[in-house]
């Protein structure tokens, strides 16, 4: 009976020693047990200053047999940082005796706030992680590119206004350009736009870039969505809205990317010109890429791509393309999960809906739409082109379609509209439903498109030259007549 009592707790005993044991029991004392990292180096792109980045992470490896104490963690410029750290879910500048046990890791967490920097352009700075273990120091860069920038947080622009461009602005909330006034938006200046901030134009916008100084309009997250940029990534930030008095906006040499939605016009008196756009990049974005109602608007030498939504959905007004090039491959993997495009690539219609709960519509016939020399294209049947518009006369016009020397993805538009008289376009020397072969439509995954034409595309010298005259250079500033003749959409195409 005791012999059994004395081999049961010696069990019990066994059982408790292994119970309470942690793996923290035998240090490594060895110089030569290490640490190991998943990078050697952390890098932020672009960093504002004063404001909060993103954390990165990387993990610290203990590649060891035994367990590892490492004696300090520390930045190296300590409190005086842009970085901040937490290193196994304790944050601080430092940290005494981090445990690791043997063949096991751990996470560690960056992110900076910098100060600013006093200077319009970036400065590069950096620091290190320093790690020691067993008396031996390992390093882990941390690397930065800082930019001072104006932070503006639900700013409204009540009198005629240039902007400078000496730094990038950061826009919370939204940024509103009163009724009866004019913002002028210079060559090389950049909006970083904050989740759900909208440009609101009651007055009148002029951007006026040019080609080595594009105006940038665009998220204002610089890391990674696992391994794709931000940048790539719609949904970052609201809009472009033009209110129903805002009028004679111009758009010249823009790059606008990456927000819920586009331009959204609202229904406005053909009085005036609405918009022209001339040079300019929309791309990327989780609604309605350019809806508009009713208004005067030019397109000349543009880019529309990639939304969830339609690329042009117009409801009644006269529209001007030419030289576009208007491509929809927005889709995603399941990983990112923001969907494929189920809308057609333009849309025209004539009814208004004012309130969808309670049904109020209003027609706006459509006098006008004509598209020249443009290239509109997605892989899909969804990237039809759809028109939905009632026979009508007023004032001299009659509701006309045209499409000349285009690509278009098919020849008898859907029709909406079954008590519509007159709805197909007219289609006059258009490659239809041909593949305009462009240069890179994510090739590699990554959600990076390249609209430029590829050297066996069909729409190369195809364009009319009647047409191409008027616009005898292309976005990037390429004579259309260089060669055998001038080519469909917005990029002439040059040999690599």
């Amino acid at each position: 009976m005791n012999k059994t009592i004395s081999i049961f707790l010696l069990f019990m005993g066994l059982c408790l020693f292994y119970a309470c044991s942690d793996g923290f029991d035998d240090y490594s004392s060895n110089t030569g047990d290490q640490l190991a990292f998943s990078t050697d180096t952390v890098v932020f792109d672009t960093i504002i200053s004063t404001v909060n980045t993103p954390f990165q992470v990387f993990k610290i490896y203990n590649p060891n047999s035994k367990p590892l104490l490492i004696e300090s963690v520390y930045l190296e410029n300590g409190e005086q940082s842009g970085f901040k750290i937490n290193v196994d879910g304790r944050a601080g500048a430092s940290f005494k005796d981090v445990e690791i046990r043997a063949n096991d890791s751990l996470f560690v967490f960056v992110d900076a706030k910098p100060a600013e920097t006093g200077r319009n352009e970036p400065v590069l700075y950096s620091d290190h992680i320093v790690f020691v273990t067993n008396g031996v120091q390992q390093k882990v860069v941390l690397r930065a590119s800082a930019q001072d920038a104006f932070i503006w947080k639900g700013r409204t622009i009540t009198s005629n206004t240039a902007l400078s461009n000496e730094k990038p602005y950061v826009i919370y909330d939204s940024l509103v350009v009163d009724e009866g006034v004019t913002l002028q938006i210079k060559e090389g200046t950049t909006f970083y736009m904050h989740n759900a901030a909208d440009i609101i134009v009651r007055g009148t916008l002029k951007i006026k870039g040019t080609l080595e100084k594009p105006v940038v309009i665009r998220g204002d997250r610089f890391d990674y969505l696992v391994d794709i940029p931000y940048d790539r990534v719609p949904g970052q930030w609201g809009g472009i809205r033009l209110e129903a008095n805002s009028f004679n906006n111009e758009i010249d040499y823009a790059q606008i990317r990456n927000g819920m939605y586009g331009l959204d016009i609202k229904p406005s008196a053909l009085l005036h010109s609405k918009i022209i756009l001339t040079n300019t990049v929309l791309t990327n974005f989780k609604g309605i890429l350019i809806r508009a109602v009713n208004c005067m608007m030019d397109a000349e030498n543009c880019e529309f791509s990639n939304s969830k939504g339609a690329l042009l959905d117009l409801t009644g007004g006269m529209y001007f393309f030419v030289h576009c090039t208007m491509a929809n491959y927005y889709f995603s993997s399941t990983e990112a999960g923001w969907g494929n495009s189920d809308n057609e690539t333009i849309h025209l219609r004539s009814t208004y809906i004012v309130n969808e709960q309670t049904g109020e519509k209003i027609d706006y016939p459509i006098y006008q739409a004509n598209f020249g020399n443009n290239i509109i294209w997605g892989p899909k049947k969804t990237s039809d082109i759809s028109i939905e518009n009632k026979n009508v006369e007023k004032d001299g016009f009659w509701n006309v379609h045209y499409f000349v020397n285009c690509v278009i993805p098919n020849k008898d538009a859907k029709n909406d509209d079954p008590n519509s008289q007159d709805t197909i376009p007219t289609v006059v020397d258009c490659l239809i439903a041909v593949d305009p072969k462009f240069a890179n439509v994510d090739k590699d995954g990554t959600l990076f498109y390249d609209f430029r034409l590829d050297s066996i595309s069909p729409a190369r010298d195809t364009a009319s030259v009647a047409i191409a005259r008027d616009f005898p250079y292309d976005m990037k500033g390429i004579s259309r007549f260089r060669d055998d003749g001038p080519d469909m959409g917005a990029y002439e195409y040059v040999k690599p």
